[in-house]
């Protein structure tokens, strides 16, 4: 039986949790495009996410993201590729993602979170309440989603991205090596 072909590596969980500096250290090491998965989203649609939220509502955004993931899982050249911390939400962005790559779920309790994101300034989900009361409820909400896509999970306290990035080269090695 061949193994399913999953080129790219895709980084998920809250915001907070290094998903972009992890990504972007991993990409390079790795020799591979990096993809903000945001940063596509702005740039199709013309733009910010601040703007998009206001504009067409979160369901607005979400149709958004989900045209972008789907255009940067359909690169032929392998990726990494950094999420939003909402993308796994619809079920088709949870296939697409384990059909064409390797998720890698990143993990921070709500406060580091909290601390890393600042007053939330730029992130429409934290704009009605303290960032770390909405960290903590989109944490609960989210966690078994995250859990399900995850093929490896890392927490992210207290360590820096470029050892959060090692781990996560490791384990891009790693399927490499299974692949060869």
């Amino acid at each position: 039986m061949v193994p399913e072909h999953r080129p790219h590596l895709a980084l998920v969980g809250g915001m907070g949790t290094g998903k972009t500096s992890v990504g972007a250290l991993v990409a390079a090491r790795a020799r591979r495009r990096h993809i903000d998965l945001d940063r596509w989203v702005q740039a199709d649609t013309g733009r910010s996410i601040g703007v998009l939220f206001a504009e067409r509502g979160e369901e607005g955004f979400r149709d958004a993201e989900q045209d972008s993931l789907e255009r940067a899982l359909g690169l032929s050249e392998p990726i990494v590729l950094s999420t939003g911390g909402g993308v796994l939400g619809r079920p088709v962005n949870r296939e697409a993602l384990a059909s064409r790559s390797h998720v890698v779920w990143l993990r921070a309790t709500p406060e580091t979170a909290a601390e890393r994101v600042g007053d939330g300034r730029g992130r429409p989900l934290l704009e009605d309440d303290s960032p770390v009361d909405v960290l903590r409820r989109l944490a609960g909400e989210r966690a078994p989603l995250y859990e399900e896509a995850a093929d490896l999970a890392i927490d992210t306290d207290g360590r820096s991205p470029d050892d959060v990035a090692d781990e996560v080269g490791a384990f891009l090695e790693h399927l490499l090596g299974a692949v060869s």
